[in-house]
């Protein structure tokens, strides 16, 4: 081989190194947490977004937390994106020649997520993409940084950004009923089917003494329980949804029908919470000796919530506890 040609195909090995060296060389002046939010105690408000305008804020209101200014927020939704921004971590930078596909890709389809400390001074500006290859990490960057970077969560594998939820609904407390037994001052359940009528029944507690009144029917006999009445008030202290069903196209025509029963609970305050549940049909599990279907016992209810302001799927193992017929409180 010529000498010109051993130079060229050296000079050409060099020059090969080095952009293999550029295009996958990382960024050392980065710290691997640069990423998160160093004291998440101070964060007072986080607002995300995306280009379809989508939007949505989470504003800290003393120990709660509220999704745009409007609802209260599910305490393990906004607990675990916390976690998330207080534990990002860098994994790597992406490679030069995946950089601009990349950065498209976050300016299309990510999230901005912006997060503000209780002074409402900004913390963190955060652009969340979609994830890695194998789906094991999630592309990220960060406002100031020219580069995007490979982010995960020590000890952990998957895609971060279904944490970062747009959706109202999705990050409304499921509750429809969350209130302390000492700031309920009464509790009506009414039954419609006649064969249940006369269960209905009302609670009005005073101090720690519960007063039981039979709605229908004759008076039940023996004494009350107070005690029983007590332990029923507390079941109102957490009664939570399986999901919300506002846009349930048969939302309109279930809640125009009469309702399984109602529950009425007044607060101390005066506030009075409205609760229609409705059966859900169960499920085929057989025929009859005349071909008619037999199905299962119900075991959820569609709930209309205040007057019909929200519309919800409730579980029958959750609330059959405040389900009672009147006997119950009742001495045997």
């Amino acid at each position: 081989m010529k000498k010109t040609s051993w130079i060229l195909l050296i000079v050409f090995g060099v020059l090969a190194f080095f952009t293999y060296r550029y295009l996958n060389q990382e960024d050392s002046t980065l710290q691997s947490d640069d990423f998160a939010v160093k004291n998440t105690a101070q964060i007072g408000k986080i607002v995300m977004w995306d280009k379809t305008k989508k939007r949505v804020t989470l504003t800290r209101k003393d120990d709660d937390w509220q999704v745009n200014d409007k609802y209260t927020a599910r305490k393990e939704a906004v607990d675990l994106l916390i976690q998330t921004l207080g534990n990002l971590d860098i994994v790597s930078q992406v490679p030069r020649a995946a950089e601009e596909s990349v950065k498209r890709s976050i300016t299309i389809s990510g999230i901005i997520a912006e997060v503000y400390d209780k002074q409402g001074k900004l913390m963190k500006e955060l652009y969340v993409g979609g994830g890695t290859q194998g789906s094991v990490s999630t592309y990220m960057m960060k406002k100031g940084d020219a580069d995007p970077y490979v982010v995960s969560l020590p000890n952990w594998q998957g895609v971060l950004k279904p944490r970062f939820m747009l959706n109202e609904i999705d990050w409304r407390d499921r509750a429809v009923f969350r209130i302390p037994a000492d700031k309920i001052k009464t509790v009506q359940v009414e039954y419609f089917s006649p064969e249940k009528k006369e269960l209905s029944f009302k609670l009005v507690r005073n101090g720690n003494t519960v007063d039981v009144q039979k709605l229908y029917g004759l008076p039940t006999k023996g004494l009350p329980d107070s005690q029983k009445g007590m332990y029923y008030i507390k079941g109102f202290e957490s009664l939570v949804a399986e999901a919300f069903e506002n846009d349930n196209p048969k939302r309109k025509a279930l809640t125009s029908a009469e309702p399984f029963c109602e529950i009425e609970v007044m607060t101390t305050s005066g506030t009075l919470k409205n609760v229609k549940l409705y059966p859900v049909i169960g499920r085929q599990i057989g025929q009859n000796e005349k071909g008619a279907p037999v199905r299962a016992a119900v075991d959820r209810y569609f709930a209309s919530v205040d007057d019909n302001t929200d519309f919800m799927l409730v579980q029958d193992r959750v609330f059959k506890r405040v389900l009672a017929p009147v006997s119950f409180f009742y001495e045997e």
